[in-house]
């Protein structure tokens, strides 16, 4: 049974479903509703579609995840699971995530499934002909906070919801490229395209932190999309910007430790976490 559990938590990526989960309950929170039953349903719904996107790609990659060393023991290039067990379980996921969020409504349900369209149909096979994959990639990981805001009951294009959508998209495209700084040979050599084909590793740095600086900018616009922001909240935003800015261009450009990378990717996750904490908190106590 421990080896059965291991197994599925590897297949369904529990980590990167509990975050992408959490990015749905920040949306769902920043309309200021308090915790009932459409939240039990929309953490069950999006943990079961991330989990069922998940095991589906694996089955979409296996080829290219058993030539790179940090994917090779995945379950399923690694031969613990076959294919059809895989898809079996993926779809299975995927269709009980639908039905959860089905309670809350027809619009988080369309939201869901059109999102594992976009991760599984578009953006996975892109991710082998074009390093630009990353921003329909970056779509996907917008889409979330959009779901658990729609939960709650509230329009889908209310200028808070598009906020943390732009915020979220802005945001993913340096969380990958940094992978691409320590990762990036090793994707070219299972067949994915990478932007390190056509930048060094030094460009690749400027393109990252400038596009770093962007997204703290946007989130400074947050008044013309409709936040009322309590001034304290405010006051620790502009620290948490002027701290990230500080940091991500020391770990990009003046640390030369070999986890200066690594400390850059810990460092921008943070930074998104103290984003949405801030913005859940505001709407909670407004």
């Amino acid at each position: 049974m421990k080896h059965l559990f291991s197994i599925f938590t590897r297949l369904v990526r529990i980590r990167l479903s509990l975050m992408v989960t959490f990015s749905a309950l920040t949306g769902y929170f920043l309309t200021g509703s308090h915790p009932d039953k459409a939240l039990f349903y929309l953490f069950c719904g999006l943990f079961l579609l991330s989990s069922g996107a998940s095991v589906l790609n694996q089955v979409q990659e296996a080829p290219q995840d058993a030539l790179m060393k940090r994917t090779a023991l995945r379950p399923v290039p690694a031969g613990e699971i076959s294919i059809l067990n895989a898809l079996l379980i993926a779809f299975l996921l995927i269709g009980g995530g639908a039905w959860m969020l089905r309670f809350n409504g027809i619009v988080p349900m369309i939201l869901g499934l059109l999102n594992i369209v976009f991760y599984n149909l578009i953006y996975t096979p892109i991710k082998t002909r074009s390093w630009l994959a990353i921003l329909p990639g970056a779509v996907v990981g917008g889409v979330p906070p959009l779901i658990g805001w729609t939960s709650a009951g509230f329009e889908v294009f209310h200028p808070n919801a598009i906020f943390l959508f732009i915020f979220v998209f802005l945001w993913q495209v340096p969380h990958f490229w940094l992978l691409m700084i320590k990762y990036g040979k090793e994707y070219e050599k299972a067949g994915f395209s990478s932007i390190s084909t056509f930048l060094n590793e030094n460009q690749i740095k400027i393109v990252v932190f400038c596009w770093g600086v962007v997204t703290s900018v946007f989130l400074m616009l947050f008044p013309f999309f409709g936040f009322n922001l309590k001034p304290f909240l405010i006051g620790t935003l502009i620290l948490t910007n002027l701290f990230f800015i500080r940091y991500f261009y020391r770990f990009l450009f003046r640390d030369k430790q070999t986890q200066s990378i690594r400390n850059a990717f810990i460092l921008i996750n943070s930074y998104a976490l103290v984003v949405f904490v801030l913005l859940i908190v505001n709407a909670l106590i407004s």
